[in-house]
């Protein structure tokens, strides 16, 4: 008895017992005992959006609604998640003909495909697409101005039309920042999109026809929050140019759907994407919208911005991470881009493993059983209302600059993504930024994409241009490195000398290996010594234009000093570069070293003037 009355008193003292409560600074304590006393702040990164990203985040308190499907739309404009997917596989499929899209896309569809989504061109009817497809599945189609009449009068044709989802949307603004100009005023545009509005809302009422496509900016370099600022800047252009044509605001409210590109930053393309609802959703209501146009329909393109030509299949975990924190930010449509894309049009092979990124997510990832997985993470919650706050902020300057047009026409928006954009390529020429397979861990034996330089060209006479928004991609500035360096006679080469034992000079060497690669430059490397005589072996056996000396410089500076002197003597027409920056640089330098290779270069900058070196050394 005596036995059973202390085991039940320990119960009870256990169910009375309780973890104690860690407040901020013991998680801070407890994390600089493991950084052996460094400050957590040293941890805090700063992101293209000026937001510092913290190493630790509490719980603050929320005014956000706790659940999807109600204001303020962070969480999903979706309350019933239920067994359904949450997402429609609209992958772009391309063909040159209309047969040969209608076999693509019936192929497409028995494998996974849920939208009916092609690219349109110019002079081709795709009436018997709409008539085979549109009323089975929803149309995602993406019109230029011009295009979307004849494409909803093509739409006319298929039976139960009033029931088709989708939308066959216009964004007259982003094709101007695409291109750089319009060809028809801006009213007349606007004439043409009012007049598709009002014959959509009677013919196809679940169509959507009014896009938002922030893609021309973000594969300009622009940041998440100007994304955000500007499509809902866009947005509000819309809106005042067709509420000044006498459609009801409602009507127009109802026919949104808004195109974002997500790119690298995985939780920063989340928190976007939640952050454009929230405030989407503010403006519709200050504009007497009601709850259900409230709700922000997303389609999402994989970023073109940040996919190589070189190492291409690195292309493949790109889109993966991309779609993966698209369809966790809460999206309707969305397209991944076949890792050869930039080739033009993807294979069989590449659209397929695009198509099936999509799937995995679905079925075996399980994202569709769960809704809103990010909510309720302190890190993502903070993130988003950051982003939406200054993504706000942004939205009233434009306001404020005249709006969207405004800002287009007297180049305010170009500058302002420029400014980034070159903060971005700054940190891909200093490899802060690691772009995997062209900047870091290049392979010289990679056969590249085949891509074709297209010349923009400008159309004599054109109603409005700008000043022009670069569409561009992160990593093609090394690839013309890359393409500099194939067209030289032979492939470049810099000669290793390599000085004391293997351990000595090893990693040094390893890092011009990798320093060098990224411009196609490839390396030589003798089997170390500290004799000069074997050192001046070597360089007669190899004969470079071009040396560089690797080895723990800290251990061997008279040395290595000597070495350079006596090279420099001897060979006065050759170049010889040490690795690593010593604190007496400029007792290195006067001795006869060219230039340092070192973890703070500009790895652009260097190898852009070796190239130029070697190909004047060519044709010398």
């Amino acid at each position: 008895m005596a036995n059973l009355a202390r085991h039940t008193m320990q119960i009870k003292d256990m169910k009375r017992a309780s973890f104690p409560l860690w407040q901020e600074e013991d998680w801070t304590e407890k994390s600089e005992q493991s950084l052996k006393g460094k400050k957590v702040e040293h941890l805090i990164n700063h992101t293209y959006e000026q937001i510092k990203l913290k190493p630790l985040y509490f719980k603050k308190e929320q005014h956000c609604s706790q659940f999807p499907g109600v204001p303020d739309y962070r969480r999903g404009i979706d309350s019933c998640p239920g067994e359904k997917q949450p997402w429609r596989i609209a992958q772009t499929i391309h063909a040159s003909t209309v047969n040969e899209l209608k076999d693509k896309m019936e192929a497409a569809i028995k494998v996974g495909q849920s939208a009916v989504s092609f690219s349109v061109q110019k002079d081709t009817s795709y009436q018997s697409i709409f008539e085979a497809f549109a009323g089975r599945f929803p149309v995602c189609v993406q019109a230029k101005n011009g295009h979307q009449s004849k494409l909803l009068s093509e739409l006319c044709s298929v039976k139960d039309s009033s029931d088709i989802q989708g939308f066959i949307a216009t964004d007259p603004l982003a094709q101007l920042a695409s291109d750089g100009y319009l060809e028809e005023p801006v009213n007349d545009v606007y004439d043409e999109l009012a007049k598709n509005i009002q014959m959509a809302s009677q013919k196809f009422p679940e169509l959507k026809t009014i896009l938002v496509d922030t893609t021309p900016y973000h594969n300009g370099g622009a940041n998440a929050v100007q994304e955000i600022a500007i499509s809902l800047a866009t947005a509000v252009f819309h809106l005042e140019e067709l509420s000044n044509r006498n459609i009801p605001i409602e009507t127009i409210l109802s026919k949104y759907i808004f195109r974002f590109s997500v790119g690298a930053n995985f939780f920063m393309e989340i928190a976007k994407l939640r952050a454009a609802r929230m405030l989407w959703s503010e403006i519709v209501k200050a504009y007497g919208g009601n709850t259900e146009n409230q709700k922000m329909e997303i389609s999402v393109r994989t970023s073109s911005f940040t996919k190589t030509v070189y190492d291409p299949y690195v292309n493949l975990l790109r889109s993966s991470n991309e779609a993966f924190a698209a369809v966790i930010g809460g999206i309707q449509y969305l397209h991944v881009s076949p890792f050869n894309e930039l080739e033009g049009v993807g294979t069989e092979f590449s659209e397929r493993i695009a198509r099936n990124t999509q799937l995995i997510l679905s079925e075996e990832a399980l994202i569709c059983k769960t809704h809103d997985p990010a909510g309720g993470s302190w890190y993502i919650e903070e993130l988003t209302d950051e982003i939406a706050r200054k993504g706000w902020d942004l939205f009233l300057q434009i306001d404020d600059n005249g709006g969207m047009l405004s800002s287009l026409v007297d180049g305010e928006i170009q500058s302002q993504i420029s400014k980034v954009l070159d903060s971005r390529k700054n940190d891909s020429f200093t490899r802060k930024q690691s772009i995997v397979g062209t900047n870091m861990y290049a392979n010289l034996e990679d056969q590249p994409l085949k891509i074709c330089m297209q010349q923009k060209t400008t159309p004599e006479a054109v109603a409005i241009k700008i000043p022009e928004l670069k569409q561009t991609r992160l990593s093609e500035p090394y690839e013309t490195l890359r393409r500099i360096s194939e067209k030289l006679e032979k492939q470049p080469v810099v000669g290793v000398i390599c000085i004391g034992g293997l351990k000595q000079f090893k990693p040094q060497a390893d890092f011009i290996e990798g320093f060098l690669a990224p411009g196609g430059i490839a390396i030589e490397k003798n089997e170390g010594t500290d004799s000069w005589e074997q050192i001046q072996k070597y360089i007669e056996s190899s004969n470079h234009s071009t040396y560089c000396l690797c080895g723990a410089y800290g251990e061997f500076e008279e040395l290595g000093l000597s070495i350079v002197k006596e090279f420099h003597t001897n060979y006065p027409e050759k170049r010889l570069y040490l690795a690593g920056l010593p604190e007496a640089k400029n007792e290195w330098l006067q001795s006869g070293v060219t230039d340092f290779f070192h973890r703070q270069s500009n790895c652009y900058d260097s190898l852009s003037s070796l190239l130029t070196e070697m190909e004047e050394t060519t044709h010398a």
